[in-house]
């Protein structure tokens, strides 16, 4: 298991990513403003308040990552100006309203840690009527790629690297969303764009978007890669996309078939994404439709280390 603190270091060390919310936080926070940080993780948005001139930040987080959020703005000089809740936010109840709410649960497709239902839920419990919320909008992108590090991901469970009693696992790897980093020339297609989310709103459990592509070159299609393009405030955004320039330091989403599929020039790629975030449930079915194929793959089928591998192994135990 990886350590948890190199996703927070990631965090505070994405250049691009403090660049954006703190030039977000700075035209927005004034000096009567009570900030909330939800979800806060070490504490970085809030900090940013609180250097902007915020007169008290609540810091709200179900893990105990939170302590490290005490300790920085402690350190900072700023413990007076602070109140720590860790709770789940949706059971909480917190002292005050605020004027700006602060989240970074977009994830590396948009809608990974639930902030669908966690801004609705604040914007109505938490927010004054005139108070902002940051992010307020996410663009999603979805496009097949080549990838031979994505291929990988699944193709090394059957490919003889690993003893044959274990090749069954690229199935369920094959019905997984994993973190990839991709670059432009990956691309088979451009992108499209499958929706905008907008935060604060109520919104669907169960969301379906379809696009379509047309192949711009010869490739094995691997699966299918999301991201983001996410406004944290008017004008100022942040995308983890591919193209170049300047993007987060953050892996994409990527959704793949479990065997490749060899594709021409000028193909068409019909693809289908279906979602349920606030259960972290996500499927894709991809069509073929020149060649006649149509896969389907669903995390429900990939929850084999939640669900089906403590079953087999509660029956192992009990012979």
């Amino acid at each position: 298991m990886s350590d948890p603190l190199d996703e927070h270091y990631g965090y505070l060390a994405d250049l691009v990513k403090l660049d954006r919310y703190q030039a977000a936080i700075a035209r927005l926070v004034r000096p009567h403003h009570v900030v909330l940080d939800l979800g806060c993780g070490s504490g970085l948005l809030g900090l940013m308040a609180l250097r902007a001139g915020a007169r008290r930040v609540l810091f709200v987080d179900k893990g105990p990552i939170i302590e490290m959020a005490r300790r920085a703005t402690t350190e900072a000089g700023f413990g007076d100006r602070t109140s720590f809740f860790q709770a789940d936010s949706y059971d909480l109840q917190l002292p005050c309203q605020a004027d700006v709410i602060l989240c970074d649960h977009v994830g590396y497709f948009g809608f990974d840690y639930d902030i669908l239902g966690l801004l609705a839920d604040a914007k109505r419990r938490f927010l004054r009527p005139e108070g902002v919320l940051v992010p307020n909008r996410i663009d999603l992108k979805l496009a097949p790629i080549e990838s031979e590090s994505g291929r990988d991901l699944v193709q090394r469970w059957c490919d003889g690297s690993v003893p044959p009693e274990y090749a069954w696992v690229a199935t369920p790897a094959a019905n997984a969303k994993h973190p990839i980093t991709i670059r432009r020339p990956d691309l088979l297609a451009q992108p499209e764009t499958l929706g905008a989310l907008v935060l604060g709103t109520d919104t669907a459990d169960f969301f379906t978007w379809q696009a379509s592509f047309d192949c711009m070159r010869d490739g094995m299609l691997d699966g299918l890669a999301g991201w983001f393009d996410c406004v944290l405030h008017h004008g100022i955004g942040m995308s983890n996309g591919p193209s170049g320039g300047e993007r987060l330091d953050r892996p994409q989403a990527f959704l793949p078939l479990e065997k490749p599929v060899a594709l021409r020039a000028g193909q068409r790629v019909e693809a289908s994404i279906m979602a349920r975030p606030h259960d972290h449930v996500l499927a894709w079915t991809v069509t073929l439709p020149d060649l006649g194929r149509r896969f389907s793959h669903s995390t429900f089928n990939g929850l084999w280390a939640d669900g089906v591998l403590r079953m087999m192994l509660a029956t192992v135990a009990d012979r």
